[in-house]
């Protein structure tokens, strides 16, 4: 049910959000606040607790597999000899190794299911244990551009306010903000350069500008380290290399953040791919680097549902814990078990695609098909591409009531709510140095929308609340 919300205190609200600076650029170039959400999401305490203590060992996880090239080729490669996007990525990497430290700022979706669905813990688990069922499901752990540390940070302080207004319930604190840009800090400080900047590297036509402008703007005020903005392409054209630095206007690059680089629309020029040629050749520290990326590749999350794969990288009682929160993916080509004996995935799916999602190996929403929509797809998926795309189990989330408030109108709609970890990780060849959380992104959205993006329109950004 949809209903408009009559609420005199919506269009203050509103302003308020402008004030925090909850921004974005609609695609003609006008200005306007980020969708946002009036109902806080509740959340149990010991779902809170399982979340939160699940950042540490998956941004390790990310950091062994991101070293093991051998194990990334073999899953990799032949999706890359059929995907050109995949392809160019892999090429861009070299033998030499320009720089040994690691910064990963990651984010961990999940989504809160439904009690009937959750999975029971599996034989030996003692009644107790923590983690002997789980009511997550992970919908994907983002490696490269793991956005929105600022403007949650900033519904945050928003939601605070309506709270000692006593307009809304009390939220769980939040700033993923400041460690993560301590955690750039940090890194240009370890680079051992004087001079050294931040190279944010952003796309042509960025409507989540203010997300980052925050970030530029803290590390500034805090830390006196300067953000060098450029496109891929601009790296190509005002970038060179001196003794292994990377150098634009004049300033020794020591971090470069990534806000862009996953998709292929960021690399239509051959500037833009020799810019991140250029990047890769240098010993400026990546945010993700190569390797990283690739470790969050849609292909490397379904293989690691795999018990015997997981093992390799994790503890057994870590791997346990893990997969408790995977939901099923399969390849295409996958036999599987089906109520009507064993099919291939493909098939089976044909006829039953409401359960499920299609991706394909993309970042950065708007490219997975639903229901109705993957037999279409499929048919015109040729058997040697059919490796470029995973099938995911549809993850049933709790729904509850939520205002969402977008484009200047506020609406009472039946909703569901993603929730993100960020975790920031230092390593150096591998070994790690700190492993810690940095707070939570709540994504909430009308139950019958599919995708996810803020800056697209589809969800609003919000925070959440204890269970009483």
């Amino acid at each position: 049910m949809q209903t408009q919300v009559q609420n005199e205190t919506i269009e203050n609200t509103i302003e308020l959000a402008k004030l925090y600076g909850i921004l974005k650029y609609l695609p003609d170039g006008q200005l306007t606040h980020a969708p946002f959400s009036l109902s806080p999401y509740k959340i149990s305490a010991a779902d809170l607790q399982e979340m939160t203590e699940l950042t540490a060992p998956f941004s390790e996880l990310m950091i062994s597999i991101s070293q093991n090239w051998d194990f990334l080729e073999h899953h990799l490669e032949p999706i890359a000899k059929i995907d050109p996007f995949l392809r160019m990525l892999m090429d861009c990497r070299t033998d030499e190794i320009t720089q040994s430290k690691q910064l990963l700022v990651q984010r961990n979706d999940f989504f809160l299911i439904k009690d009937e669905h959750k999975k029971t813990g599996q034989a030996g688990d003692s009644p107790e244990s923590n983690f002997a069922e789980s009511a997550l499901r992970q919908v994907e752990l983002n490696t490269v551009s793991a956005s929105f540390p600022f403007l949650i940070t900033q519904i945050s302080h928003l939601h605070r306010y309506l709270f000692k207004q006593n307009q809304l319930p009390e939220i769980i604190p939040n700033n993923p903000l400041s460690p993560v840009v301590d955690a750039f800090a940090k890194a240009v400080r370890d680079y051992g350069s004087p001079d050294g900047v931040m190279l944010l590297i952003s796309q042509p036509s960025e409507g989540n500008r203010f997300d980052q402008l925050g970030l530029e703007q803290l590390l500034w005020d805090e830390h006196k380290i300067s953000t060098v903005r450029k496109t891929l392409a601009d790296v190509f054209e005002g970038g060179c290399l001196r003794q292994g630095h990377l150098v634009l206007e004049g300033k020794t690059v020591a971090l470069s953040y990534y806000r862009a680089g996953y998709t292929p629309d960021d690399y239509r020029t051959i500037e833009a791919v020799k810019g991140r040629q250029l990047i890769e050749s240098s010993s400026t520290i990546q945010v993700p680097d190569l390797q990283m990326q690739l470790a969050g590749m849609k292909k490397i999350q379904q293989v690691l549902t795999r018990p015997e794969i997981l093992s390799n990288f994790t503890s057994a009682e870590t791997s346990k814990h893990l997969l408790k929160t995977f939901a099923e993916m399969h390849t295409l080509d996958e036999i599987i078990e089906t109520p009507g004996g064993e099919m291939q995935a493909a098939e089976w799916v044909s006829g039953n695609p409401e359960n499920y999602v299609l991706k394909p190996q993309r970042e950065g929403g708007g490219n997975n098909y639903f229901g109705s929509e993957i037999p279409k797809i499929l048919k015109t998926i040729r058997q040697d591409e059919q490796n470029a795309y995973i099938l995911m189990e549809k993850i049933l989330a709790q729904t509850h009531s939520a205002v969402l408030v977008v484009n200047g109108r506020a609406e009472r709609l039946t909703s569901v709510s993603e929730v993100g970890r960020y975790g920031i990780c230092f390593a150096d060849n591998g070994v790690l140095k700190s492993n810690k959380d940095a707070g939570y992104l709540v994504r909430t959205k009308a139950e019958n929308i599919n995708e996810g993006g803020v800056c697209a329109g589809f969800a609003c950004l919000n925070s959440l609340v204890l269970e009483a």
